[in-house]
């Protein structure tokens, strides 16, 4: 999917857990993008079987 085909989200966190996320996502190999995508996805998934 290109950057066009993207809608852009603002999350506010605190700094300490923005640092946090970004390094386990590195340590994984992962964007924060890709992480949060997922997580939203079976958010979603979740949300409907119940």
């Amino acid at each position: 999917m290109g950057k066009k085909d993207m809608a852009e989200i603002r999350v506010f966190v605190s700094p300490e857990l923005r640092q946090k996320f970004k390094g386990k996502c590195v340590t994984e190999g992962k964007t924060m993008s890709d992480v949060i995508a997922a997580f939203m996805e079976q958010y979603i998934k979740d949300e409907s079987k119940a």
